[in-house]
């Protein structure tokens, strides 16, 4: 079938890095002040999305609840955790990046490259739409 609209292609990660045994991902908030020349934000804070079952790639893309990080899916699964203290952001199924810090530096993580990686990311991303705003 011809494509005849813009549309985003992408390979889909069959051994994803998972925490808990979940896959997750993250909602990294950009803020772009000028385009010429780029003044772009990153805030220091956003959200960590899990699925709300574990990951099994044996169950097939089907299982939503193991396959998608969205909120507006998982919420819908009883096996859902809400996050109810704010003081605790490490637990329930949507964490703060300083949750997720602590979990990742847990575990021997290199905090400074995974965001050197990250901001590499969305600078490659922004500059990726130049010519067309």
């Amino acid at each position: 079938m011809p494509i005849d609209e813009n549309c985003i292609i992408s390979r889909y990660v069959a051994n994803p890095f998972l925490i808990n045994g979940l896959k997750f991902d993250m909602r990294v908030y950009v803020c772009i002040t000028s385009m010429d020349p780029w003044r772009i934000y990153m805030y220091n804070e956003g959200l960590i999305r899990f699925a709300s079952e574990p990951y099994d790639m044996a169950m097939g893309k089907g299982a939503k609840y193991s396959h998608l990080t969205n909120y507006s899916i998982n919420k819908k699964n009883d096996k859902y955790i809400n996050n109810v203290n704010a003081d605790i952001d490490d637990t329930g199924h949507k964490w703060s990046f300083a949750g997720l810090t602590k979990h990742l530096e847990h575990i021997g993580i290199n905090m400074d490259l995974m965001w050197s990686r990250i901001y590499d990311v969305v600078i490659k991303s922004i500059l990726s739409i130049d010519g067309h705003v």
